[in-house]
């Protein structure tokens, strides 16, 4: 069972950011399909800490591209998440590898809310900018 499924609803229409959220979101699920099967998830929870830091940056890269007034508070938001993310893996390892509730809830949470409120708002800027 997966922890999410990809919708419209969290499209862009910024192709490359959508394509990585795609990537995300699969290793989100993953990690969930692990948990389900009470396996150690520790390595999968590294490569998506690595991906969202790619993929940050990559963000971070085209908000610059299209001179998106409000990327240094984006920038401040993504190194919170990774704080936050850190925190979570932190946790998953020190506990044997195991992920746990609390850890999909924050996912949940940021796949949603950052995508739909945040990443929309420069999205939509691209839009406004011929992009």
């Amino acid at each position: 069972m997966s922890l999410m499924v990809w919708d419209n609803t969290l499209a862009l229409g910024v192709q490359a950011m959508d394509g990585e959220h795609k990537e995300l979101l699969a290793l989100m699920n993953k990690i969930h399909d692990g948990f389900l099967a009470g396996a150690v998830v520790n390595d999968t929870v590294a490569r998506l800490g690595a991906a969202c830091a790619r993929h940050f940056a990559d963000e971070e890269a085209f908000m610059q591209s299209i001179a998106y007034p409000e990327l240094n508070v984006h920038k401040l938001l993504h190194k919170q998440l990774l704080e936050k993310y850190a925190h979570h893996a932190g946790a998953i390892k020190a506990g044997g590898g195991k992920a746990n509730e609390a850890f999909f809830s924050f996912l949940k949470l940021w796949l949603v809310s950052h995508i739909k409120g945040i990443d929309a708002k420069y999205a939509a800027h691209s839009r406004g900018a011929g992009r």
